[in-house]
């Protein structure tokens, strides 16, 4: 007996048996997505924990950085506070010997107003400490005695005054005014000494050499001659 299947039923029984093949290939297109999710948040995991661990090393460089720039502050903050102390030092020295030499000298005694009261009292106010005012004395002084017995020294002390605020190009004007327009002056051995000093700080090194170098042989066996001599070698010590 012949049974007689429909081409409807043929297509149908294909339709069915097709259905669990589909099935499967999309479960596979699914696995093969979730592979590739899970590749790409790995991906994504692994370049933040570069990108951190870059992140970190620039950071670490740059507070080693701030750290170096740190280190340097403080020791260029050191190192002028002690050379403002030397400084001071230096003044009070000074004015000690040029007190010990007017002490040694003729006692006058001098007029209420004047020349050499205005002279002293500018040597009171560098004492003091009372710089800017010291120095608009001096400049006064110069000002109406330039061609005193003691304007050589007014503007020794004038540029004593500018180095002691550290205000080197105006020093040296004053201890190269000494010495070009007092030539032979009693301070000029010291103003050589200073100009020296002013060039160093101003970091010519060539020039405060050079000048050091006039003072230790144009005035050998000064007190200037042997701090001369004491400067150069230190910078030579320190390769300036």
């Amino acid at each position: 007996m012949r049974l007689w299947i429909s081409s409807g039923a043929l297509a149908l029984c294909g339709a069915l048996a097709a259905v669990p093949a589909a099935a499967q290939s999309k479960g596979e297109r699914i696995e093969v997505l979730e592979a590739r999710v899970a590749a790409l948040e790995r991906q994504l995991a692994n370049q933040g924990l570069l990108e951190m661990q870059r992140q970190l090393t620039t950071q670490d460089a740059e507070l080693r950085r701030l750290r170096g720039e740190i280190e340097k502050l403080q020791h260029d903050l050191e190192r002028a506070r002690a050379q403002q102390r030397d400084q001071y030092v230096d003044l009070d020295a000074r004015l000690k010997a040029a007190e010990a030499a007017a002490a040694a000298g003729p006692s006058t005694a001098g007029p209420t107003a004047g020349p050499d009261a205005d002279y002293q009292a500018a040597i009171q106010l560098l004492r003091d400490g009372q710089y800017d005012a010291a120095a608009a004395a001096f400049t006064g002084f110069l000002a109406r005695y330039k061609d005193h017995e003691l304007a050589s020294n007014a503007l020794y002390w004038l540029g004593e005054t500018h180095y002691v605020r550290r205000d080197y190009p105006a020093a040296l004007a004053a201890f190269d005014g000494v010495l070009a327009d007092y030539p032979g002056a009693r301070k000029s051995p010291d103003a050589l000494l200073k100009a020296g000093y002013c060039q160093q700080e101003l970091k010519r090194y060539d020039l405060a050499r050079a000048t050091l170098t006039r003072v230790t042989r144009d005035y050998a066996g000064t007190p200037a001659a042997a701090e001369a001599a004491t400067r150069l070698e230190r910078l030579a010590a320190e390769n300036r």
